[in-house]
């Protein structure tokens, strides 16, 4: 019985550690994707519009 408890320790604190791996991974291709994504801007190279081209009373 002992070696039983033993081997399902091992194995949950296997899968513990698998699963923690895999958001630590998941997490650091989100942080690269926002990086890639923040370098590739399509529009920063366009100035912001006018002020004068808003409507009058109108807040955007």
């Amino acid at each position: 019985m002992k070696k039983v408890t033993s081997i399902l320790a091992v194995a949950v604190m296997t899968l513990g550690i698998a699963t923690a791996a895999i958001q630590n991974i998941d997490s650091e291709f989100d942080f690269l994707n926002d990086i890639s994504k923040a370098l590739a801007c399509d529009d920063c190279h366009t100035s912001p519009p006018d002020r004068s081209e808003r409507p009058i009373g109108k807040i955007a």
